[in-house]
């Protein structure tokens, strides 16, 4: 099986239903278990937190990256295996992207969307070929679908769009989807 830098896009907030902390965690662990590099934000609370606090019980490899400014909001991992700090949140989505080779969106605010829309502008306009997913935590991304449909059929994307990313309903789909 080859080993995968994966970068995972999620929230540092928990969110309202326990069920996005613990898909975090079963994320981190599966990865870790299978021998993946995580690669996230660096926060140690939310989601964020949930995914690194898994990997990291089980022996994984957790990078994390941190803009300057969020340190204080964020409050970085303190257990992480490598810390990256950048100057800026554009710099820090570049430098995740970059020491990655596969992006996977769980749910999250407007920054987890920022990360996904901008990875699959990249990858769209070849500047990036990871393999994206989104896995659907509790149907969290079917408005983004739906939203994108809609952008589709509304003649503002074409359909290949749709084909950027593949959507996971839930985590242990992951595991085949990294096969791939």
């Amino acid at each position: 099986m080859k080993r995968r830098r994966v970068c995972v896009l999620c929230g540092a907030a928990a969110g309202a239903a326990p069920g996005f902390s613990a898909a975090a965690a079963a994320l981190g662990e599966l990865l870790a278990r299978q021998g993946h590099e995580v690669v996230y934000g660096g926060s140690s609370s939310g989601c964020m937190g949930a995914l690194a606090d898994a990997a990291l019980a089980v022996g994984g490899h957790v990078t994390g990256i941190v803009p300057r400014q969020l340190i204080s909001n964020e409050r970085p991992h303190q257990r992480l295996t490598d810390l990256e700090i950048t100057a800026d949140l554009a710099s820090r989505k570049l430098r995740m992207f970059a020491r990655s080779d596969a992006i996977i969106a769980l749910p999250g605010g407007t920054g987890t969307l920022d990360e996904l829309l901008e990875a699959l502008t990249m990858k769209r306009l070849d500047y990036l070929e990871h393999p994206i997913a989104v896995v659907n935590v509790l149907h969290f991304y079917d408005p983004f679908i739906t939203l994108l449909a809609q952008c589709i059929d509304t003649g503002f994307a074409d359909r290949t769009q749709r084909g950027l990313f593949d959507v996971l309903a839930e985590v242990p789909a992951v595991r085949a989807w990294l096969l791939q």
